[in-house]
């Protein structure tokens, strides 16, 4: 059955078949694209490689329409285009988009949106998530307790132990409030024995002069000022977040960001309040990581959009179309 499902894909990203798989698959609408990072070498953090991304980019610039975010509304509510269309965004604002992506979007010419966490541009270090991966996988110890109520043993040892004790600790850590996450992250670090903000592996994110250096076919939207998940946050750090984000962007580049994504960007990590600041705030758009393609008529405060961990075109054709 794997290798029948494999066959299909291949086909439908061929020439040939896929403008009718476009059409008759994916139907109208605009698919958002949610990468984070590009691997040019292994560093602990999974992330598609930069060969990969250029196929990706390359299979996207012969058979789709890649779309500037502001075109965005205007594609929506307009016409069926010919070519189904594409926006490329990118969370969080890591150093690699400077190194090894915006290399290749260049050369073919393909618009972006980078939403930025704007104190890890300013003063460095590691988004949360970044830190507790880094901090399980570098641990000394063989065996760990997590530290929380309930909290499992974890064989780090063990064939994919290190990648199920991160899976469970984002999973706990990402469904409490915001100080409270910071003291069980703290208890955490002590008992992996590794301090992944004074030991950790350099330098992650952009700077600004990267930032300003990549403004040609990228457009940087707001994406909070330290990352935490808003809708579990007061709403006046709420606030603060998000104007704190959108001054320093406009500060550093020049421009105000109009586009903003969710930090975690489940469902239920943002709600009408969050929605409301970011419109007050003059944001016009808002992406979340809900996965299908986003239609005619769909909230433009919660734009749905697809992760991208294809493996072959195949696959990322399939994805494009929302399967």
């Amino acid at each position: 059955m794997g290798i029948i499902r494999k066959t299909i894909k291949t086909i439908a990203a061929s020439p040939g078949a896929w403008p009718v798989v476009a059409r008759v698959v994916r139907g109208e609408g605009i698919t958002t694209l949610m990468y984070h990072r590009i691997q040019a070498d292994g560093n602990g953090f999974q992330a598609p490689g930069v060969d990969t991304f250029r196929e990706q980019m390359q299979w996207l610039k012969a058979e789709c329409m890649p779309v500037h975010p502001d075109q965005f509304v205007e594609v929506l509510q307009g016409r069926r285009t010919r070519r189904p269309a594409v926006l490329v965004t990118f969370d969080d604002g890591y150093r690699d988009y400077h190194d090894h992506v915006y290399p290749v979007l260049k050369e073919l010419e393909i618009p972006a949106v980078v939403f930025l966490a704007t104190r890890f541009v300013d003063e460095g270090g590691m988004i949360w998530t970044d830190a507790v991966t880094w901090a399980v996988h570098h641990s000394p110890v063989s065996e760990v307790d997590l530290p929380w109520p309930g909290g499992s043993r974890f064989d780090l040892s063990a064939p994919g132990g290190r990648r199920t004790c991160v899976d469970a600790c984002k999973a706990f850590l990402k469904n409490i409030g915001d100080e409270e996450r910071n003291r069980w992250q703290e208890q955490l670090f002590q008992v992996l024995a590794v301090d992944p903000l004074g030991e950790g592996p350099g330098r992650q994110m952009l700077n600004w002069d990267e930032v300003r250096a990549t403004m040609e076919y990228t457009t940087y939207g707001g994406h909070t000022h330290t990352h935490p998940i808003l809708s579990r946050v007061d709403p006046s750090v709420a606030e603060w977040e998000i104007r704190k984000c959108r001054d320093r962007i406009f500060e550093e580049t020049g421009v105000s960001p109009r586009y903003f994504a969710y930090p975690n960007g489940r469902a239920q990590d943002f709600n009408e309040q969050t929605k409301n600041i970011l419109q007050r705030e003059g944001f016009e758009l808002a992406f979340s990581t809900v996965e299908g393609i986003q239609r005619r008529g769909m909230d433009p405060f919660a734009i749905l959009r697809q992760p991208t961990g294809a493996r072959t075109i195949g696959d990322f054709a399939w994805l494009v179309a929302g399967r």
